[in-house]
């Protein structure tokens, strides 16, 4: 089945007879990422899995779990994928919290003292890792986080048009979660 054929079966089981404006601006950018972006197909799916994750977005989990399993990746990789919005949802969380301090505050807090052990080694690699984190790190909302993902991600020699693209997928998958609680 086609990339088009799974996104079509997608939206026909979460959104039956669903043809109001939005859903389907919603749907046809959803589309257009999935299906033409920069970013590899394995990229999209994962990113797919953490953002979904952090958004507890079943069926679009259920949705990139199949993919990424079709793709030969190793349940311990799919996991990670979906735990991924667990620790950035930690991180983001701190790290708002610091960008809400005032300046001579900050000082007081300069440990995080918060344990990070599987970002040293992630299944998935360092840059696709990455690219799960800024994703996540968008639809969470952390000023600090996106910015340190995405020079990571550049340093890693990520052009700018796949960075654009994980945050566009961020962006779309949390109106499409949004919808979803009003249909």
């Amino acid at each position: 089945m086609s990339i088009t054929d799974t996104m079509n079966t997608y939206f026909e089981t979460q959104f039956p007879n669903h043809q109001t404006t939005i859903f389907r601006d919603l749907m046809m950018n959803l589309k257009k990422i999935m299906e033409e972006s920069p970013l590899s197909e394995q990229e999209r799916f994962l990113s797919l899995m953490a953002v979904s994750s952090s958004l507890e977005n079943q069926g679009l989990m259920e949705l990139a779990q199949s993919e990424l399993q079709k793709q030969d990746f190793t349940q311990e990789q799919i996991q990670e994928a979906k735990e991924s919005a667990a620790i950035m949802g930690m991180l983001n969380t701190y790290y708002k919290f610091k960008g809400f301090l005032a300046s001579d505050s900050v000082e007081d807090y300069q440990r995080t003292g918060l344990r990070m052990q599987s970002l040293g080694k992630p299944q998935n690699g360092k840059e696709r890792f990455e690219m799960m984190a800024f994703a996540v790190s968008v639809v969470n909302g952390c000023p600090s986080c996106i910015a340190s993902h995405e020079k990571a991600l550049r340093q890693l020699n990520m052009e700018a048009d796949k960075v654009h693209d994980l945050a566009r997928l961020a962006a779309v998958v949390k109106g499409l979660t949004a919808l979803q609680k009003t249909a």
